[in-house]
């Protein structure tokens, strides 16, 4: 029941600044001199962004099958089937 009269502190408080920021006065940003050239870029007309080539990496590594769980559950098949065998470090299915 705490936890519950706490949660509803925290929201109410804070809906409560976000009503008092709702209604202040909108920010007025002054740019300096010196900065103006940032802002007088031209305008690119074409800003396509080719997404393809973005995740492309990834699509290449999704439609591989991991063979990482693969070797791990080989090992530890091939650790389990020999006598006095071990499981080689590099996998971390194992617990040491």
């Amino acid at each position: 029941m705490r936890e519950l009269a706490i949660e509803i502190g925290v929201r109410a408080l804070l809906f409560g600044v976000f009503v008092f920021t709702e209604f202040l006065d909108p920010f007025q940003r002054v740019i300096q001199p010196e900065e103006i050239w940032l802002y007088k870029n031209p305008l690119v007309q074409s800003d396509n962004i080719p997404t393809r080539l973005m995740f492309l990496p990834f699509r290449a590594s999704a439609s591989q099958p991991s063979t990482w769980l693969a070797s791990c559950t080989a090992s530890l098949r091939a650790g389990a089937a020999r006598a006095g065998g071990s499981v080689p470090p590099s996998c971390p299915c194992t617990v040491p």
